[in-house]
């Protein structure tokens, strides 16, 4: 299992849409809009860094992302 940090840049005025966007991907299991360099930070929880890849993929695709980072957490 990994545990991983998503941040995001956002489209001004649209880190709510994309807060909201992120809660429907499978493996998402928090959301928070914050201040600061970053937009909206995710937590993921996935099988293996392949399943990361694909969600992170899927993340990018959704109107109004800028740009990701993505941290991922030791056990």
């Amino acid at each position: 299992m990994i545990i991983a940090y998503i941040l995001l840049k956002t489209v001004i005025a649209k880190e709510h849409e994309v807060a909201r966007r992120l809660q429907e991907i499978g493996g998402i299991v928090e959301v928070r809009v914050v201040f600061g360099e970053y937009d909206v930070v995710a937590k993921a929880q996935v099988e293996d860094v392949r399943a990361l890849d694909e969600m992170v993929t899927k993340i990018r695709k959704i109107d109004g992302v800028a740009a990701t980072s993505t941290l991922i957490a030791p056990d």
